[in-house]
């Protein structure tokens, strides 16, 4: 049989994770919270579980592909603490996050004006919206969805007049 600090170091070559992940997983394997704490202990020592590290490492990967509220949310999930979180995310510079809804705001707008064009324009209840309304809408609400915050996507928005965008 293996000892838990065999497993976590099995579980730890595979993947970082979070001390709660962690002890999660090895709750789940069946071990004892004493076993689980001298473990926790060793690899903390050993320098193999940093819940800093990981949530550093998880927000610069995810701030080219998410906002940050979708980030912090997804940490907080991992079983980060939020002193630790407003600090890792304190590091990503803001203007990151408006580029990236910029472009993701630019690429749907062409996806959504290439979908009005082929059969939204033709249905009645669609054709009472003028298009530039309904394209704004329906990416505003994508956006809202994605994460990102009210304030950033009605700016972003504002800049969109007509085509201008493609």
């Amino acid at each position: 049989m293996r000892t838990a600090l065999d497993t976590a170091l099995t579980m730890l070559s595979r993947r970082a994770l979070t001390q709660a992940e962690l002890v999660q997983r090895l709750e789940k394997k069946g071990f004892c919270s004493e076993e689980i704490n001298s473990t926790l202990n060793r690899l903390r020592d050993w320098g193999y579980l940093n819940d800093r590290e990981v949530a550093r490492a998880y927000s610069q990967y995810k701030q080219h592909y998410y906002p940050l509220k979708r980030i912090r949310y997804n940490l907080q999930k991992r079983g980060i603490d939020e002193k630790t979180i407003l600090e890792v995310l304190d590091e990503i510079p803001t203007e990151q996050e408006e580029s990236l809804c910029r472009s993701q705001a630019q690429k749907l707008w062409r996806d959504t004006l290439k979908r009005w064009e082929k059969s939204y324009r033709y249905k009645k209840s669609y054709a009472r919206v003028p298009q530039e309304v309904f394209l704004k809408q329906r990416v505003g609400q994508k956006l809202l969805a994605k994460g990102y915050s009210f304030e950033l996507v009605t700016r972003i928005l504002e800049e969109f007049n007509g085509h201008s965008s493609t």
